[in-house]
């Protein structure tokens, strides 16, 4: 279930927003406020997934929306923020915390009802895949519990599915695509023939003829990267300092 930070100075449109958002059986609370300061100390104590920032606050405020994302992103780098405004000037300063989306005033009940419902579902859908710690694996008369986290990488070869971990690989039916909606976000696939585990990739090294060679910590296996895959994830492998 969805927790939603809601910052909007206008009243009537605050109550407007909740009670609309609210609507979604997937949003579990909404934290609304008109302050700044009050919507950081929210995020801080209520640590919701969604960001809903007006960006035009009153001026005593001393901070607009992009301001409190800001603040809110740097110890909350996964929260995701969804802008509203009545102005597309802000649009450059914003990419800093990688907004989601933006809605603009005058704002239409479709437009926020649809951006609300695909958040709360993503929420929904990582929750889910987080209280799974085991995957099921099943070769001829045994069973095997895997651990997520012991995963490396899952490798497709003809009509098979090799999962690889550091002592074993195990061979599954299952297409790539089956085994993404089963593992947890920590993994991503690279490749049209490669799922790799985020926490294990060690270097990512440019081979030429537009590919990557990736190497994993705890193991002399490698996979393979697509530079489309390496352009479009590529804020995944790297942590700001």
């Amino acid at each position: 279930m969805a927790k939603i930070l809601l910052l909007e100075d206008e009243e009537y449109t605050r109550r407007f927003l909740k009670k609309m958002v609210l609507e979604n059986p997937l949003v579990k609370e909404v934290y609304d406020t008109s302050n700044g300061a009050e919507a950081i100390s929210f995020a801080r104590d209520y640590k919701p997934q969604i960001a809903l920032l007006d960006i035009e606050l009153a001026p005593v405020e001393g901070l607009n929306g992009i301001d409190v994302a800001r603040i809110i992103y740097n110890y909350n780098p996964n929260t995701t923020f969804v802008f509203i405004t009545g102005y597309s000037k802000y649009a450059v300063d914003s990419f800093a915390v990688h907004p989601y989306d933006y809605i603009l005033k005058p704002i239409k009940r479709e437009r926020l009802l649809e951006v609300i419902s695909t958040l709360a579902s993503k929420v929904a859908k990582k929750a889910c895949r987080e209280k799974k710690e085991k995957i099921l694996i099943k070769q001829k008369n045994e069973m095997f519990f895997v651990s997520l986290k012991d995963i490396i990488f899952v490798e497709k070869i003809d009509k098979k599915s090799l999962i690889h971990t550091a002592n074993n690989v195990y061979e599954i039916n299952d297409t790539l695509i089956e085994i993404e909606n089963t593992i947890g976000d920590e993994f991503l696939r690279v490749h049209k023939s490669y799922i790799v585990n985020l926490h294990k990739v060690k270097k990512i090294k440019d081979i030429g003829n537009r590919s990557y060679l990736i190497e994993f910590y705890g193991s002399n296996k490698n996979a393979y990267m697509s530079r489309y895959k390496f352009e479009e994830h590529r804020d995944k492998f790297f942590t700001p300092f």
